[in-house]
């Protein structure tokens, strides 16, 4: 009896410890998305920190698809693209971390999940020049998309800082788009 007695409060314990293991890793998206919405109350505060939340997953994006390019392409000028847009989506992104900061917004820590899996279908791409025309292609469609994206809150925005700070984004993102839709008929016209 007594060696049960002994026996059993080791199994409680092991039990406890089980079941407090890790828990299931959430979308930092979601969460970010989420404490946004109970943070603020004002509608137009929420969708500026959606926009902001959102524009911070697609740097995410952007700057894991440079490095994929940087690791998996041959070709020189998909390299060099690549390492402009890896150092322009970095410095977007530092100002945008801070920016969200100073505001009390909470932003995720990666891409979204649908970009995610653009990243990973690229990644498993095994033809370098397919790479690089689906890798060119996305990116003009993400520059593309951002700019609209950032047109339209700029419009729509009463915050004097994100007014701003688009403002002196957008030729930045700009000038990316006509780099990587230069680079596109390049890569397309290589085969």
């Amino acid at each position: 009896m007594k060696r049960i007695t002994r026996i059993f409060p080791l199994f409680i314990a092991g039990v406890v410890a089980f079941s407090c293991g890790p828990k299931k890793v959430e979308n930092t998206n979601e969460v970010a998305e989420e404490a946004n919405e109970e943070k603020f109350e004002d509608r137009k505060d929420e969708k500026d920190a959606a926009f902001v939340a959102e524009t911070v997953a697609s740097n995410y994006a952007e700057i894991s698809l440079a490095i994929l390019a940087k690791e998996k392409s041959n070709n020189p000028e998909v390299k060099e693209i690549a390492q402009e847009l890896e150092a322009g989506h970095n410095k977007i992104l530092g100002e945008l971390q801070s920016f969200a900061s100073a505001k009390v917004i909470t932003v995720p820590t990666e891409a979204n999940d649908a970009e995610q899996k653009t990243i990973e279908k690229l990644r498993e791409e095994k033809d370098v020049q397919e790479f690089n025309k689906k890798w060119s292609k996305e990116l003009v469609d993400k520059h593309e998309k951002s700019i609209k994206e950032f047109e339209a809150r700029l419009e729509k925005t009463q915050d004097a800082d994100l007014k701003i700070w688009i403002e002196q984004t957008l030729p930045h993102l700009r000038e990316h788009l006509d780099k990587v839709k230069a680079l596109e008929s390049n890569v397309t016209a290589s085969r």
